[in-house]
C-alpha cells in the first residue's frame, strides 16, 4: 500500500481489530468498549466507563456522518489505561497494547481500504 498524507503511525502492538457502523449495527462507542474488553480479556462491565477517557457522545457524533464510508479517512486516536485506541471513519477500530512497543508502522496498513 502506498503511503498517503492520511497515514497515522503507531509504535505499539495491535491486539484487537473491530468494526462499527451499519453492517455491524454498532456505534463507535459500543464497538470501542467491546474491543477494549476483548483486549483486556474481561467483560465490558468490568472496565472503567469509557466516558472517563473520552467524550463518548462526541466520538459517535464525529463519525456519524461517514456511516462507514470506505473513502472516509478521518482517524481519531486516544488512550485508555494501557491501550492505544484508533478509530477510523471507514468503520475500522484498532486497539494496541502501549506496553508492547514496536517500530513505527501505519496503524491500518495491513487492512485494505
Amino acid at each position: 500500500m502506498a503511503e498517503s498524507q492520511h497515514d497515522l503511525y503507531r509504535g505499539c502492538t495491535p491486539v484487537v481489530d473491530a468494526q462499527y457502523g451499519p453492517s455491524s449495527n454498532r456505534t463507535p462507542t459500543v464497538a470501542v468498549v467491546e474491543a477494549l474488553a476483548t483486549a483486556a480479556e474481561t467483560d465490558s462491565t468490568e472496565l472503567d466507563p469509557l466516558r472517563e477517557s473520552i467524550d463518548t457522545a462526541a466520538l459517535n457524533q464525529l463519525f456519524a456522518d461517514h456511516h462507514g464510508a470506505a473513502d472516509a479517512n478521518a482517524v481519531l486516536s486516544f488512550e485508555v489505561e494501557r491501550w492505544n485506541v484508533f478509530v477510523r471513519a471507514d468503520g475500522r477500530i484498532r486497539v494496541c497494547d502501549a506496553t508492547q512497543p514496536t517500530d513505527p508502522t501505519p496503524v491500518f496498513e495491513d487492512q485494505p481500504v
